[in-house]
C-alpha cells in the first residue's frame, strides 16, 4: 500500500479511495457537483472491471451504452477496446474499478495519483502533461477516427519522448514516499 493518503479528491463532490487492487469512486451528486467524465479511451496491457454498488454510471464500451447499476455485476472491460465512463448529473453514485492483470493495480494507483495531482485538474493539465501520464499508465485517448496504432504513437511520442524532454515530470513515480 501507498505511504500516500488513501482517498484522493477527483473533482468537485467526486473521491477515489485507493485500497489494494481496487479502487472506489465516491460520486456525492449535489446539486453544485461536477460530473465525472471520463473521456473515451483505451489500454493496452490490462482488462478492467467497474462495478456499480449504489447509484448509476453510464458506461459505454466498444460503442455500446449500458446505464450501470448495483444489479448489473461488474462491466467486463477488455483491453484494446475503446470506454468512456459518466456519472449523472445530481445521482449519488458509488463504484469500484480492478485491473486485470492484479499485477498492474500498482501502476494504476500512480496513474491515478499523477492524474488528481494536476492544479485545477486533469483538464486543466496541459496536453504534454497529461500524455505522459498517460504513457506510465497504458491509457491512449480516442481519436474521432479511432486508429490504435497512431493513438499509441501520438501517447509515446508526446507523452514518453517530448514531455520529459522539455522538463515536465511526474509527481508520483512510486508509491513509496522517498524512494
Amino acid at each position: 500500500m501507498a505511504d500516500y493518503p488513501d482517498t484522493v479528491s477527483v473533482s468537485n463532490g467526486t473521491t477515489m479511495t485507493f485500497k489494494l487492487q481496487t479502487r472506489i469512486v465516491k460520486i456525492r451528486g449535489g446539486p453544485d457537483d461536477e460530473v465525472l467524465h471520463v473521456p473515451t479511451h483505451w489500454h493496452e496491457h490490462h482488462d478492467e472491471i467497474i462495478t456499480v454498488l449504489e447509484g448509476q454510471l453510464k458506461v459505454t464500451v466498444g460503442g455500446k451504452v449500458k446505464m450501470c447499476t448495483s444489479e448489473d455485476g461488474g462491466s467486463f472491460i477488455p483491453r484494446g477496446v475503446p470506454h468512456a465512463l459518466e456519472s449523472l448529473k445530481g445521482v449519488p453514485c458509488v463504484f469500484t474499478e480492478e485491473t486485470r492483470p492484479d499485477d498492474f493495480s500498482d501502476r494504476k494507483e500512480l496513474f491515478f495519483r499523477n492524474t488528481f495531482a494536476f492544479p485545477g485538474g486533469p483538464m486543466k493539465a496541459g496536453l504534454l502533461p497529461l500524455l505522459q501520464v498517460c504513457h506510465h499508465g497504458d491509457t491512449y485517448f480516442v481519436f474521432p477516427i479511432h486508429f490504435a496504432w497512431l493513438e499509441k504513437a501520438f501517447v509515446q511520442i508526446l507523452g514518453r519522448y517530448i514531455a520529459p524532454l522539455l522538463g515536465y515530470r511526474l509527481k508520483y513515480e512510486t508509491l513509496k514516499k522517498g524512494s
